[in-house]
């Protein structure tokens, strides 16, 4: 297989690097098996050829041009994958996104191309963004890292997003979600779809790289609220943080703001994202998590703290929501033994400064 590797100002260029690091460990792995010859190849292609600077001010000169991949024929379409770069911008204002895909807006077009011809394409992270303003997410979610996926709705508000999953292929298709592994990720999955299983379990073991590897829910659990300006849902939203252990009443949150039920359920939905009923659920969750994070509390006793009278129903939420059990967490993201648990933040914000 050949990997067309993209390149522009602004990516994510360690995303680059380790995807090429990644395929030389592939091949070293499969010709020490016994293969007879490599079984990828790769090329580093920038819109025009010249130098490009990702956003940590170091420069990568490309192999060639984009029209020079796109022109060259010698290998099949089918055995063709051509990864478009990750936009470090998609985190940050929503201006600076629109500014990036306007810059890069003739490699989006040869992209699109390459796709239509017949050719793969794939994503690490935001290279999302480049697929979606290339059309190529009308039936399938397009993955991304979870603080992507408000600036992402935004722009692309007919698109479905999963920011739950790892990586998902589609046939000619691959996305993979965000973080340091997401190439490594990428890499193994094209191990096994390309090699074998074996090949990729010997790849995962070379680089010392979970193959199967903690789901992106677990990382954006305690994430804070995303920015909105409507003064009475974060009133509600401040309610609803300090009274986590009691239980709510949704018409009685509505009076108490006066605004009718119906009202307050639709402004929260335009304003959060989600329902009222769900942000509670997220916030007890995210109290939950914090509490297996900073202190030795029982999983009993943090479903209580929480509002849940059930520990049982609780703990099947936990690892629904979040992909792993409340121990699991805990051993992923918990304070190690031996040493002093910090204070659990509740992050409350000041009801009265809101009234």
């Amino acid at each position: 297989m050949k990997v067309v590797i993209l390149l522009t100002d602004r990516c994510v260029g360690s995303m680059a690097m380790s995807l090429i690091d990644g395929l030389i460990t592939l091949n070293y792995c499969h010709l020490k098996a016994g293969g007879e010859r490599p079984l990828f190849e790769w090329v580093t292609a920038s819109m025009d050829g010249k130098a490009v600077t990702p956003f940590n001010g170091m420069t990568l000169m490309p192999d060639c041009s984009i029209h020079q991949a796109f022109a060259d024929t010698r290998t099949p379409l089918d055995e063709q994958l051509w990864v478009v770069p990750s936009i470090y911008d998609a985190i940050s204002r929503q201006s600076k996104i629109v500014d990036a895909l306007a810059r890069l807006q003739p490699m989006v077009d040869v992209v699109a191309d390459h796709y239509q011809r017949g050719g793969r394409v794939a994503s690490c992270c935001t290279g999302s963004f480049l697929l979606a303003a290339a059309g190529l997410f009308d039936h399938c979610p397009a993955l991304m890292h979870w603080r992507s996926e408000l600036n992402f709705r935004q722009l692309f508000p007919r698109v479905r997003v999963d920011t739950r999953s790892v990586l998902a292929d589609y046939g000619r298709i691959v996305c993979t979600t965000g973080g340091a592994q997401t190439t490594y990720q990428l890499v193994l999955h094209l191990a096994e779809k390309v090699g074998s299983r074996d090949l990729a379990l010997t790849g995962a073991k070379m680089m010392q790289v979970d193959r199967f590897p903690t789901p992106p829910t677990a990382f954006s659990a305690t994430d804070d609220d995303k920015p909105h300006n409507d003064d009475l849902v974060r009133l509600a939203q401040a309610r609803f943080r300090e009274s986590l252990h009691d239980p709510v009443n949704m018409e009685l949150a509505a009076q108490q703001l006066n605004i009718s039920s119906r009202q307050f359920k639709r402004r929260f939905q335009q304003a959060t994202g989600v329902s009222p009923l769900k942000y509670l659920q997220k916030e007890r969750l995210k109290r939950a998590c914090q509490l297996l994070e900073n202190s030795r509390l029982t999983s009993a006793r943090i479903a209580f703290d929480v509002g849940y009278q059930d520990e049982s129903n609780f703990r099947r939420l936990f690892k629904r929501e979040l992909g792993m059990t409340m121990e699991k967490y805990r051993d992923q993201f918990g304070f190690q033994p031996g040493s002093q648990p910090a204070p659990a933040s509740t992050h409350v914000a000041d009801v009265q400064a809101l009234s």
